[in-house]
């Protein structure tokens, strides 16, 4: 009798799930995978875990001027399946894709698959389980996967920016489902991003960067320095990503070795620069012309960035050659709040 009733439980739950989720994908709340349904002690439980009140406004999301309050990120962090424990990140993230210097509206509007990139610091990697190392731009981690639907939720369910009726991008991408990563500081021989951008070692942060393409580059161990760069160079060049920055994820192994071979960081930014150029006649016309007014050539070669400091290096992945490219800019940096992390679920 009693496993008949656990039977009955179960498939009651399995009803209310399925009927919330088509529910939810018929409202078009969704980004077209299964959500758990926000409700209200549980999403009380988010709002308390923030540290803020529930109706508190974290500002106002393009493109339908969208009230994005501390309540509407909890109800989207879980229906994307975060814990209470997220939400300082999730907000964090959103002062910095709510940044005036952030192209948060064109992002939601325009037909180019761009999508927010989230580079997180700091212990609170390790307090949540932020995945850094091996795999970290893929499967497998609950805070990577979750973290970045929630943002996507919020961009689709606060601003609405709905997928082909506001937002009008050509082809989509699965970067937009969630594009989120720690750095590597542990393997990270030079400082870590947050301290080059002016936090202490100790401070947690995320930064937002309107970002793009993503290439994984293979290869070029053991030929020196130069070389290495020139490889990695060869895989970033000027065609696209709107010329504002370059993200490069340096993985373990080239860092160590262009530590050891006596490069900073700056060092690397200054090569990558000057090797990740392509000459005028390689390009279309329209290209170059445009490109030129905007201050990245010299009428001989168009530049990837218009300077060094935009080629922005950060050290994540696990061993082996590989390293990672994603045309990115536009970073804006934002500490996270205190986090207080549960037991296990």
């Amino acid at each position: 009798m009693g496993q008949t009733h656990i039977q009955l439980e179960a498939a009651s739950v399995a009803q209310f799930l399925t009927r919330t989720y088509e529910y939810a994908y018929d409202q078009g709340w969704t980004d077209g995978l299964p959500v758990i349904p926000p409700i209200p002690e549980v999403v009380e439980e988010f709002i308390a875990a923030s540290g803020r009140k529930g109706d508190e406004l974290i500002g106002i999301l393009p493109p339908r001027k969208g009230r994005a309050t501390v309540h509407v990120v909890a109800v989207n962090a879980v229906m994307a399946g975060c814990r209470p424990e997220y939400m300082p990140v999730i907000i964090a993230a959103f002062e910095g894709l709510l940044d005036p210097g952030y192209p948060l509206e064109l992002m939601q509007m325009t037909t180019n698959p761009m999508t927010p990139f989230l580079l997180i610091n700091g212990p609170v990697r390790r307090r949540l389980d932020i995945n850094s190392g091996t795999g970290c731009l893929g499967p497998g981690w609950r805070a990577n996967a979750t973290i970045g639907r929630a943002i996507r939720l919020i961009l689709i369910n606060g601003g609405r920016a709905l997928p082909g009726v506001y937002s009008k991008v050509s082809f989509g991408s699965p970067l937009r489902y969630s594009y989120i990563c720690g750095e590597n500081e542990e393997e990270n021989p030079w400082t870590p991003f947050h301290v080059d951008r002016g936090f202490k070692a100790q401070d947690s942060t995320v930064t937002v960067f309107k970002a793009s393409n993503y290439v994984n580059i293979s290869g070029g161990e053991g030929v020196g320095p130069d070389e290495i760069l020139r490889h990695i160079a060869t895989n970033m060049p000027p065609m696209y990503g709107g010329g504002d920055g370059a993200l490069l994820l340096l993985g373990i192994n080239h860092a160590r070795s262009l530590f050891d071979a006596g490069l900073t960081k700056r060092d690397i930014q200054q090569r990558i620069w000057e090797f990740a150029r392509v000459p005028v006649a390689n390009l279309a016309k329209s290209f170059v012309d445009t490109e030129r007014g905007a201050g990245r050539g010299d009428g001989k070669t168009v530049w990837r960035t218009r300077s060094p400091d935009q080629v922005y290096v950060a050290i994540s992945g696990g061993a082996g050659p590989q390293d990672v490219y994603i045309a990115a800019g536009a970073p804006k940096t934002r500490l996270i709040g205190e986090v207080t992390p549960r037991g296990p679920a």
